[in-house]
C-alpha cells in the first residue's frame, strides 16, 4: 500500500483504535500464561476473520456463504475476539472494557446502520429477508437455509486485505509479547 492511501486510512473514527492499541502495548503486564491464553483467543478471531474475508464478495451480491451463514458480521465478531486476544495477552481489562464500550456502543450501532442502508439499497428484499433471518452479532447454530453456496476463495481473502490485517495484529502480539515476563 502507497503512503498517501496509508495516509487516507488514518480518520477521526480510526485514532481512537490506533490510540488504544498503543496505550496496550505500553500498560500491557504480560505474562507467559496471560501470552498463550490470549493469543490462542487472538487466533481464534483472526481465522473468523480470514473465513469471512475470503467468502465475502463486496457490492457484487449479497454475501450469505461461509459465516454470513450463520451471522451477519463475522468480521466485526471476529475483531472483538481478537480485540479480547489482545487484551488477555497484555492483561488489561480497563483497555479491554474501554474498547468494548466504543465498539458496542458506538462502532457497531453507526456501522450497522450505514451497512443495512447499503445493502438494502443493493440488494432489497433479497436482503431484508436475510436480515430478518441472520442475526447481527448472534450466530444462528444453522446455516442460513436460503444462503449461496460459494466456497472460501484465498484470493477473496487477500483482495479484501485480510492478510495485511493479520500482519498487523501479529505485530502488535509481537510487541507485547516482548514485554512478558
Amino acid at each position: 500500500m502507497d503512503f498517501n492511501r496509508y495516509m487516507k486510512k488514518i480518520t477521526s473514527r480510526t485514532v481512537p483504535l490506533y490510540t488504544l492499541v498503543i496505550l496496550l502495548i505500553i500498560f500491557a503486564n504480560p505474562s507467559r500464561l496471560s501470552c498463550t491464553i490470549g493469543f490462542m483467543t487472538l487466533l481464534v478471531g483472526e481465522a473468523l476473520r480470514f473465513w469471512a474475508a475470503g467468502h465475502i464478495s463486496k457490492n457484487n451480491e449479497l454475501t450469505t456463504s461461509g459465516p454470513y451463514a450463520h451471522l451477519q458480521s463475522p468480521l466485526y465478531l471476529g475483531s472483538f475476539i481478537v480485540g479480547t486476544g489482545l487484551c488477555i495477552m497484555a492483561r488489561n481489562p480497563v483497555i479491554w472494557l474501554l474498547a468494548s464500550l466504543v465498539f458496542f456502543f458506538s462502532y457497531i450501532p453507526r456501522k450497522k446502520e450505514k451497512e443495512w442502508n447499503r445493502l438494502e439499497k443493493l440488494f432489497g428484499k433479497e436482503f431484508i429477508k436475510y436480515r430478518e433471518k441472520v442475526h447481527y452479532f448472534i450466530p444462528r447454530l444453522d446455516p442460513y437455509p436460503d444462503g449461496n453456496k460459494h466456497p472460501w476463495s484465498l484470493s477473496a481473502a487477500i483482495e479484501n486485505t485480510e492478510h495485511q490485517t493479520a500482519i498487523a495484529i501479529f505485530l502488535i502480539a509481537l510487541f507485547i509479547f516482548l514485554r512478558a515476563h
